[in-house]
């Protein structure tokens, strides 16, 4: 096992942070998922997205990097949304993505960087925390043993 720490992604990790975001969709695909979009003008636009949402206080990319200056092992996306106004004002912390390459996982970093932008919401005053998962993903055991919960239910037919 190497030593990691998290840290807040900057503009210098934009390639790396589409690459593990990239290679996140990818098993979300084999998952179960919707097949991947293969215009090549969508996936040249997650850099200008990442970019973006660095300059967002409520937006927030945590790497994991290996210390001495490896590569990251992971990544967690996190930003605060607002309740619907039809429902009573709250903050909540969105998960957008937790990726881990495989041959870091089993050490507890998805746990880490899951715990670590829950703290990042609570800091941001987050009442609550959300998140979505395909039903075959083997990460929803992780999300399970962090407390999460099934809340609403997404159904899909195809026609």
């Amino acid at each position: 096992m190497c030593e990691l720490e998290l840290r807040e992604a900057t503009i210098h990790d934009a390639d790396v942070a589409v690459e593990l975001v990239t290679a996140m969709l990818h098993e979300m695909a084999a998952h179960g998922g919707r097949a991947l979009n293969d215009e090549g003008r969508f996936w040249a636009g997650l850099r200008e997205r990442f970019l973006g949402a660095l300059k967002k206080d409520d937006h927030v990319f945590l790497l994991a990097v290996v210390k001495g200056g490896g590569k990251p092992a992971g990544i967690v996306e996190a930003s605060v949304r607002s309740t619907h106004e039809v429902f009573r004002p709250a903050s909540v912390v969105h998960i957008h993505a937790l990726y881990v390459r495989p041959r870091y996982r089993g050490e507890g970093l998805g746990r880490e960087l899951l715990e670590q932008a829950l703290t990042w919401g609570r800091a941001k005053r987050c009442s609550e925390a959300t998140l979505s998962v395909l039903v075959g993903n083997p990460a929803r055991g992780l999300y399970e043993r962090a407390g999460f919960e099934a809340f609403e239910l997404q159904m899909r037919r195809n026609l």
